[in-house]
């Protein structure tokens, strides 16, 4: 096969010309893309480019290829009549044809290129805006987190170290940002606190465990300074999906200083207490000398001074249960609240707990219902603190009860644990008010002329008598109305194990 038959074979221009530009050959290729029809008459080159080409062949091209054999990726329109120029990419290397020295040159057409080019240019224009937007954001947002300089914001890896802090950071631990970078957060917890150690065990967390979903957590606890100095301060923990996160960021820590809410807490329970315990001695006082009177041993009393005695009583008792219900509950804030836990039957003190509640708002006739298993069942408890919370628990769904229903009390016993339920017939629990159930003096009906008294005290103050018990306490909604309000409590055999 000769060398023009070759070149003619290639899916590509190719033009061959002596070391002058003589044109020595064309292939069929070029001769259909340029629309040439007879080689002859173009004997230079520069014929099959336009005037603006040649000159640029002339001033740049001879004198490069002249000096280096080889020309690349030059730039350049080619004459294509009757049809507008084509843009071409042009490469030229020196070699033989037919035993003779000569240039060859190979003429693709530029579309491409330029489109791809074209595209190049527009999408290093959206990076640019991209970056541009991504530093603007990212300047927006370092803004806004050293804007809260009372939270501490940190961004930890899934080996505890800071990898990220905001100004509050630096307030808060009381040392510049660029110290904290890169040292581990749990230096800044004791491990010797019990509250302390759910950060360790969070953040020490496989990130593909079960234990993850966890997250998020929040709790209190206390950072400690470098000067000595220990903060008390509320922590949350939130993890982050790594998929959507550079480097190795697992966690954001969101850190605030609660000690001057500790401070006023205190302020308010040891007034509370000293308060309650003032009220009380009188009230007791008060009391005695109110049952002395009734019972006629000071002499025989008038029909209307005994009914006014009587409703002074009332109120007397009602006035010392609100005093005792406060102290309880500042006992339980400050932890003070003495526990004796025993091994006790359970029935037993359902039955005097019903019995004693049976009595109460005897009006409504409301009757109380006990379903419990016939097997005997012991529980660890503290008989006065448990009865204090299933008097609480049986009087709120009496009170809250429709006349002539009925209350209920069930026992079931599952795994290692007793659950005490008590269902009533009433009104129920409003959705929006559930996640203040627990917590003290709420009432589901604030108003002061409301139907039902109360201190709003009774269900936080059973809340943390269970717990004090090892125990639960939680509501669901009746099967058709009414609420029911559970407890759990270990039974003696796991609390034997």
């Amino acid at each position: 096969m000769s060398g023009s038959t070759e070149l003619d074979a290639l899916p590509c221009s190719v033009v061959v010309t002596d070391l002058h530009g003589a044109i020595l050959f064309i292939n069929q290729y070029a001769l259909a893309t340029f629309s040439i029809s007879d080689q002859t008459h173009h004997l230079q080159i520069e014929q099959l480019f336009p005037p603006a080409a040649n000159i640029f062949l002339q001033t740049h091209l001879w004198p490069l290829l002249r000096k280096n054999g080889a020309v690349s990726e030059l730039y350049l329109k080619i004459k294509r009549e009757p049809l507008a120029p084509l843009p071409v990419l042009l490469n030229v290397q020196e070699g033989t044809f037919e035993q003779q020295c000569c240039y060859r040159w190979v003429i693709l057409p530029a579309e491409q290129r330029a489109s791809f080019e074209q595209e190049l240019i527009h999408a290093r224009q959206q990076m640019q805006l991209l970056i541009k937007e991504t530093e603007a954001n990212k300047y927006m947002l370092q803004t806004v987190l050293d804007g809260a300089q009372d939270v501490a914001i940190l961004a930890i890896s899934k080996h505890g170290d800071i990898c990220f802090a905001n100004s509050g950071a630096e307030i808060l631990f009381a040392q510049p940002v660029s110290d904290l970078v890169n040292k581990s957060v749990l230096n800044f917890f004791s491990q010797d606190l019990a509250s302390d150690q759910s950060i360790h065990e969070v953040l020490r967390t496989d990130s593909d465990s079960s234990q993850s979903t966890l997250l998020p957590a929040t709790f209190e606890t206390q950072l400690l300074r470098d000067t000595g100095e220990n903060i008390d301060v509320q922590l949350q923990i939130r993890q982050l999906n790594s998929s959507l996160v550079l480097g190795n960021m697992q966690f954001i820590l969101l850190i605030s200083d609660i000690s001057k809410r500790k401070n006023y807490e205190k302020l308010q329970n040891d007034f509370i207490a000293t308060i309650s315990h003032e009220l009380r001695t009188p009230l007791t006082s008060i009391l005695g000398s109110l049952h002395l009177l009734s019972s006629g041993k000071l002499g025989e009393i008038p029909e209307k001074a005994k009914k006014l005695i009587g409703i002074t009583v009332n109120n007397a008792n009602r006035l010392k249960s609100l005093v005792t219900e406060v102290l309880d509950f500042s006992k339980l804030k400050t932890n003070k609240l003495s526990v004796n836990m025993q091994s006790l039957l359970l029935q037993p003190l359902l039955e005097e707990a019903i019995a004693e509640n049976q009595l109460y708002l005897p009006d409504k006739r409301i009757s109380l219902k006990l379903s419990i298993p016939k097997q005997p069942i012991k529980v660890l408890v503290d008989q006065l603190r448990f009865m204090q919370v299933i008097s609480n628990l049986l009087s709120n769904a009496i009170k809250f009860s429709s006349p002539n229903t009925l209350v209920r009390v069930d026992v079931k016993r599952e795994d290692k644990v007793v659950i005490i339920s008590i269902e009533d017939q009433g009104p129920g629990i409003k959705t929006e008010f559930l996640p203040y159930l627990f917590t003290q003096f709420s009432q589901q009906d604030g108003a002061t002329n409301r139907a039902f008294e109360g201190s709003g005290l009774g269900l936080a103050i059973s809340k943390g008598l269970v717990e004090s018990m090892q125990g639960n306490i939680g509501y669901r909604a009746g099967k058709n109305s009414g609420a029911v309000f559970w407890f759990s409590l270990l039974t003696e055999s796991e609390n034997a194990a």
